[in-house]
């Protein structure tokens, strides 16, 4: 139990129940997305590359890849949480960067949707932030894939996303590396 300031007693929710609590709504939200689709034409199917020579990926495969992709997400964030002492100021980052990774979904869906020139930028855009941000970590790949869910499903941009999030992880691993030899070395000397 916690006790609140006003002397009220609120029951204190587990992580646990918490991730249940999100993966359920994530699932909802994704279902309200296609019943949506459906009752206005029918549920899409999206070409891989925007290529109709490429093999088509319906929508309804949303309803599986967001909720896990919402659990794998809180799994992340309470295994960070358990090693670090900080998990409040931890938990107003994910969510920080979850809709900032929200956000520049929903850009370039919409840029892309309205057949913009800037589509190309933002792409290289992203590349240029996995350098500085790790992207790699559950939240944002979450944003992006809710942001861009809404234009063309969340299969695709989940493609991207992964190669994005891998190509960070590497940077920042490798530059991790390098930094470890270059300390050592200067306490060598």
């Amino acid at each position: 139990m916690i006790d609140l300031p006003s002397g009220g007693i609120m029951p204190a929710v587990s992580v646990s129940d918490r991730r249940i609590l999100l993966t359920l709504l994530a699932f909802g939200a994704e279902a309200g997305i296609l019943a949506w689709e459906y009752l206005n034409g029918g549920v899409r199917s999206h070409h891989l590359l925007a290529n109709p020579d490429l093999p088509a990926v319906s929508n309804w495969w949303g309803l599986l890849l967001i909720p896990l992709l919402t659990w794998w997400t809180m799994t992340q964030l309470r295994r960070r949480s358990e090693r670090s002492a900080q998990y409040s100021a931890k938990g107003f980052a994910a969510l920080a960067a979850f809709v900032c990774a929200l956000a520049y979904g929903l850009v370039l869906s919409l840029l892309f949707s309205h057949g913009s020139t800037l589509v190309d930028y933002a792409f290289f855009g992203l590349l240029a932030l996995a350098l500085v941000l790790r992207l790699w970590h559950g939240e944002y790949v979450l944003g992006f894939v809710f942001g861009m869910g809404f234009v063309i499903g969340p299969i695709l941009p989940a493609l991207f996303g992964a190669m994005v999030a891998l190509f960070s992880w590497m940077v920042h691993t490798a530059w991790r590396v390098l930094w470890r030899k270059v300390r050592a070395r200067r306490a060598l000397a």
